[in-house]
């Protein structure tokens, strides 16, 4: 079921996103965290396959195979998102993949970027590929989040038909207006077994305020029933980044006029943001 919910204000018990030296949730004293730096390798149409870096992180003292959920960066690479989302999950029984998508390919991020979001996805299959692999991780129960860019790749990816382990995909401010409309961005359909979470800021400048409402109406009706829309009030884009207020320039805001686009931190909105992907998850990742 879609739902569209304007957020006013929620505190989540146990999370506490004050500023940048506290930005994570306090997990419970009982949750130990295991972490592994890793690379496997993506073909992504050139020559020779990238080595792709990630981390992953996985709650210590549970035995049997856990879900996982694979975490895509926006343009500006990795960043303190991914940490927040990681501890988050891993504090719920998940393990998480953060991969960066940049380093392989020599790029700095913002505007130095790939041409296409597509030029990224053989990066997510390499990950489900790697997470597969991986005898402490349940290979059938697979996730994804996505911020900005990564947004981006969990639409696109809502629709493949072959990423059959991926259950769930969050994408946080996707830039909505874009799809259907600029080649090589289709959202049509989502897959059958699969479910989508949008999570848009009500104050995001790439969309207008009701463009992800009218896509997912787009959407045949059974894929609609996949969808659930959240929309935050106040909140912009990349309202989760625990850092001064910004500006920055994309081509592709404001509807695909350009300009510069606003980031404001949102405590409240990244708690409330924060519970409604773990939730999510643990719902789909646990069937």
């Amino acid at each position: 079921m879609m739902n569209r919910i304007l957020y006013t204000s929620f505190w989540i018990a146990g999370l506490l996103v004050a500023n940048l030296a506290n930005a994570g949730p306090k997990l419970d004293p009982q949750t130990v965290l295991k972490q592994n730096y890793v690379a496997f390798p993506s073909v992504s149409g050139t020559t020779a396959p990238l080595t792709i870096a990630a981390r992953f992180t996985r709650p210590a003292g549970i035995q049997a195979p856990v879900p996982a959920v694979i975490i895509v960066h926006g343009s500006g690479g990795v960043d303190e998102r991914g940490t927040l989302y990681s501890q988050a999950l891993s504090s719920r029984g998940l393990a998480t993949l953060e991969i960066d998508m940049w380093a392989a390919r020599g790029l700095d991020g913002g505007l130095s970027r790939p041409k296409h979001v597509k030029d990224t996805l053989p990066d997510v299959y390499a990950a489900i590929d790697y997470l597969k692999s991986r005898q402490d991780i349940d290979a059938d129960h697979i996730g994804l989040i996505g911020f900005s860019w990564g947004g981006v790749v969990a639409m696109l990816m809502a629709g493949e038909q072959q990423t059959a382990p991926l259950k769930a995909m969050v994408a946080n401010y996707p830039v909505c207006w874009a799809y259907n409309k600029v080649p090589g961005y289709p959202f049509t359909r989502i897959a059958a077994g699969r479910q989508l979470m949008i999570l848009s800021g009500a104050e995001d400048k790439y969309d207008g305020p009701d463009d992800c409402e009218h896509l997912v109406q787009q959407l045949p009706t059974d894929s609609q029933s996949r969808v659930t829309l959240e929309t935050l009030a106040g909140a912009t884009h990349a309202f989760e980044l625990p850092r001064a207020d910004s500006l920055f320039f994309d081509p592709y805001a404001f509807r695909g006029k350009g300009g510069n686009v606003p980031i404001r931190y949102n405590p409240e909105a990244t708690q409330h943001a924060l519970q409604l992907a773990s939730q999510f998850f643990v719902s789909r990742l646990s069937d």
